[in-house]
């Protein structure tokens, strides 16, 4: 059986060297079968960047690219190919090589897809069709092993989940410890803050006293330097007798001298209208009755 699996897989790289690899004819086939591999695969990749439009080159390219072992590079060209090109017969090579490329690489499943397109273009390609059927079979086998493996070691889960216990266990006993530490010290803040505070309070306290203390003295002082006006308000109160006398003697000499003032006032306008009025008269050419003596 491990004969029979060799032979398989020879056989299905055989298929992919009996493919031509050239479409055009030019230098590079020549390198390429003379086994210059990476200078032929210089060479179409040359010729494709020149000639984007003609996906034979790339074709070639992917060729090259997989006998000198660059196997991402050739899957590359046979994939961009196989979306690219118009023509059956270079799609179906290219996604049988692609397969190929694939199932070197062990993606199964990916591999039976491009067998698939291959089958689909040339449905009698026995070839395609031993390929396709293979990669099936190790995909299937591969999807058994896995089960199997997880079968196998369901220990592995109880571990891990014993080994993240512990550690769960271990980040809450940290955790916990922090708490502890974060909680200690937080007392410790608040007792000394409550120290301080008191302090502040006694220190408060002490100053109000002193700053009582102070206001009572000088008001004290105050009061002391403040003269006592209580007799003076009692002279003003209990005025005596004479200098009330003299008081009502000075108001009624006052209103004598206002009489008088009052008096000469009147006089003189009386004095003066007659001195405007004999002014007129003599304008006029009056004059003053005469008693008819000659003094």
């Amino acid at each position: 059986m491990q004969s029979m699996f060799i032979i398989l897989c020879s056989f299905i790289f055989l298929v992919c060297d009996n493919f031509s690899p050239c479409y055009a004819e030019t230098s590079g086939e020549d390198l390429y079968y003379r086994g210059s591999y990476l200078d032929a695969e210089s060479y179409f990749r040359e010729m494709d960047n020149n000639n984007p439009k003609d996906v034979r080159w790339r074709y070639n390219r992917g060729c090259a690219a997989y006998k000198s072992d660059q196997m991402d590079a050739s899957l590359s060209a046979f994939n961009s190919v196989t979306k690219r090109s118009k023509d059956p017969e270079l799609l179906f090579r290219a996604s049988y090589n692609a397969g190929n490329i694939l199932f070197k690489k062990g993606d199964f499943a990916s591999a039976a897809q491009f067998y698939t397109q291959a089958l689909k273009i040339k449905p009698d390609d026995e070839d395609a069709r031993y390929n396709l059927s293979l990669a099936l079979v190790k995909k299937k086998a591969a999807q058994q092993k896995d089960k199997d493996s997880k079968c196998d070691n369901p220990q592995n889960g109880d571990q891990n989940k014993d080994s993240k216990s512990d550690s769960q266990k271990d980040d809450q006993q940290n955790q916990e410890n922090k708490d502890s530490q974060q909680k200690d010290q937080d007392k410790k803040d608040k007792d000394s803050k409550s120290k301080e505070d008191a302090k502040k309070k006694d220190q408060n306290s002490k100053d109000k006293q002193e700053d009582d203390k102070s206001q009572q003295s000088a008001k004290n002082e105050k009061q002391e330097e403040k003269p006592d006006m209580s007799k003076e308000l009692k002279a003003a109160q209990a005025m005596p007798d004479d200098k009330k006398e003299q008081q009502e003697q000075t108001s009624e000499q006052k209103a004598q001298q206002m009489a008088v003032l009052k008096a000469q006032a009147l006089l003189d306008n009386i004095q003066e209208d007659r001195s405007i009025q004999m002014q007129q008269m003599k304008a006029e050419g009056k004059e003053d009755a005469r008693s008819g003596k000659h003094w």
